[in-house]
């Protein structure tokens, strides 16, 4: 299902996107669908990813315990190169100072 929506757009950006939009053998609608589409997905994935982070982090506070970066960072490097690697090791998360180990 689509809808109407009305756009006011400065004269210099209608330019623009009739001058990509034909380069690229678009109709100038075409392209600001792809274009909103596009963005609106970008969007999505960046609220994806702070409320990952934030539950990593609400996690992390309700257990007490984090991973060190450098041992994750050799683990999956590790792991990258073939080799066989151990999980990396818990610490105790210190809550006072987020980012250090107890």
């Amino acid at each position: 299902m689509t809808s109407t929506t009305s756009l006011k757009l400065p004269d210099a950006l209608k330019a623009t996107i009739a001058q990509v939009a034909a380069s690229e053998g678009k109709t100038s609608h075409a392209l600001m669908v792809e274009t909103l589409q596009s963005a609106m997905d970008d969007a999505l994935a960046r609220q994806r990813f702070h409320a990952d982070g934030e539950a990593a982090w609400q996690d992390s506070l309700r257990t007490g315990t984090v991973y060190r970066a450098e041992d994750v960072q050799a683990y999956i490097t590790a792991r990258a190169d073939g080799a066989q690697a151990a999980r990396p090791q818990a610490v105790n998360l210190d809550p006072a100072k987020p980012g250090k180990q107890a």
